[in-house]
């Protein structure tokens, strides 16, 4: 690697990050999770009719991988031979594997909701966010689900792709993103997707399995920094008691954050003793979210792109 290299990578990140806050999200008829989700369940089809749905599921998986990635990663190679071109092409592609900004616009029509004291409406913006029945909920519990959408979405849309970045560059942070899309597709505990789905769904924890750790301690120490922890939980119980263990690190750190009661009916509750949540503590976890974003930035993700620099000198 060159030092050139380096200002180029550091340039495509900071352009990155720019192009998020300045603009957000792109349409969505070219948004990244739309497209791979398309090209995902067109080729579906083909692979389901296989007898050995593990094994269908497994090539599935690489063969959609290789399909998002493989165009993207011959423009670049192409668009190398010209810098100024390429810094701008190679911005638009680490862009389209997180997203940041939008977390604020997701949940801010909830917080808006509680605060007027529109319960349905809450209920509704929250049912385009999650994948369970949100019809019966109360504002706590609305406030609380909110609160562990927040916690998934730093990792899978912030941690992961800007870790993968910092160690296997851009190809390695959109594959995140690939992976993340095609589970949201297969990844399920069903009678349809338990089988098919098995890879992808194990390749996603792997994926996401230091991130999220990481990240537990990052949420940690930037609620430490705003003077909000004030209770003990227990990342690594909380991991055991959540559908995915990737996720309970986050929601365990957020719950002793804030010291939240959050619960998933019939599933799970965490930190019993704690405080039903608010809109109030929605908006503290946004602080969260976005401190700990920085702090990622700071102390992990552009130390580790310097270190990989100065191991290749």
């Amino acid at each position: 690697m060159t030092l050139n290299s380096l200002e180029i990578s550091l340039s495509v990140l900071v352009g990155s990050l720019l192009l998020d806050f300045l603009f957000g999200e792109p349409r969505s008829y070219i948004h990244p999770n739309v497209v791979i989700r398309k090209i995902g369940a067109f080729f579906d089809q083909f692979f389901r009719v296989w007898k050995n749905k593990a094994a269908a599921g497994f090539i599935y998986l690489i063969f959609l991988s290789a399909l998002c990635l493989t165009p993207v990663l011959a423009v670049l190679k192409v668009l190398s031979l010209f810098s100024v071109i390429y810094v701008v092409a190679a911005i638009i592609v680490l862009k389209s594997s997180f997203s940041i900004t939008v977390m604020g616009e997701d949940v801010k029509p909830i917080i808006r909701s509680l605060d007027d004291g529109s319960l349905d409406e809450s209920r509704i913006y929250l049912s385009r966010l999650v994948r369970r029945d949100t019809s019966n909920l109360k504002d706590s519990e609305v406030a609380s689900t909110t609160i562990e959408y927040i916690s998934k979405g730093i990792v899978d849309d912030v941690f992961t792709p800007l870790m993968f970045f910092a160690i296997f560059g851009i190809i390695g942070a959109l594959f995140t993103r690939v992976v993340n899309v095609l589970d949201s597709l297969v990844g399920f505990k069903n009678r349809r997707n338990r089988e098919f789905g098995k890879w992808t769904a194990i390749t996603k924890t792997l994926v996401n399995y230091i991130p999220a750790r990481i990240g537990s301690f990052i949420i940690f120490f930037s609620s430490e920094m705003l003077n909000y922890r004030v209770q003990g939980v227990s990342s690594r119980k909380v991991a055991w008691i959540v559908d995915s263990a990737n996720n309970g690190w986050p929601i365990g750190a957020y719950s002793s954050a804030l010291n939240l009661r959050i619960e998933k009916r019939g599933s799970y509750i965490i930190n019993e003793t704690g405080y039903e949540a608010t809109s109030g503590d929605i908006k503290r976890a946004l602080k969260i979210y976005y401190l700990s974003f920085y702090v990622f930035l700071i102390v992990f993700v552009v130390p580790v792109m310097v270190l990989l620099y100065l191991a290749h000198l």
